[in-house]
């Protein structure tokens, strides 16, 4: 997705920009996760000042897999996305330093945002994803999937160097 700044800086008006990205190669690498669809994404560009707003909103299914149960789903992700981007010199680029942390440097006349993008998608991914709240998770004894399951009770496991101390209490009653 590449955006001419002299361009729009010379328009002086909103630009809508729509792309779609995939994103199999950038998942590729990420446990739990793989893309169902590709990544569309739709902003919208604007000249303000020295900067270049971009904002508007990133879509895509992805398809995960539960952490507890172990079972695949598909899933929207919704992301917001909203930067600011300055041109600077060169020199100030090459460093790849900012004094200031409310925007993004960039040189040249031009600015790919598939990068800025991709890195939003990524940042935006959950650590562990669920099917659902109450996932009761895989039986630790046989490996079964709990859901869908009646509730069983769980039998009580006394560590055998306690099973001496099992009956304590009782005796101190009688």
């Amino acid at each position: 997705m590449l955006l001419n700044v002299q361009e729009l800086k010379a328009a002086k008006t909103k630009l809508e920009l729509r792309e779609t990205i995939d994103i199999a190669d950038l998942l590729s690498q990420v446990p739990g996760v793989r893309p169902a669809g590709p990544l569309q994404a739709d902003v919208t560009a604007e000249p303000s000042g020295e900067f270049v707003k971009v904002a508007g909103k990133l879509d895509c299914n992805l398809e995960w897999t539960c952490v507890r149960c172990l079972t695949a789903f598909e899933e929207p992700l919704h992301i917001p996305y909203a930067e600011s981007f300055k041109q600077v010199s060169q020199e100030v680029a090459a460093l790849g330093e900012q004094d200031d942390e409310d925007f993004v440097p960039f040189h040249g006349d031009r600015l790919e945002l598939r990068p800025y993008l991709q890195d939003e998608l990524l940042l935006n991914l959950p650590l562990s994803k669920t099917c659902s709240e109450d996932c009761k998770g895989l039986d630790p004894e046989t490996g079964e999937n709990l859901n869908g399951k009646p509730d069983r009770p769980q039998p009580i496991k006394i560590d055998p160097r306690l099973e001496a101390l099992k009956g304590w209490f009782d005796s101190e009653r009688s």
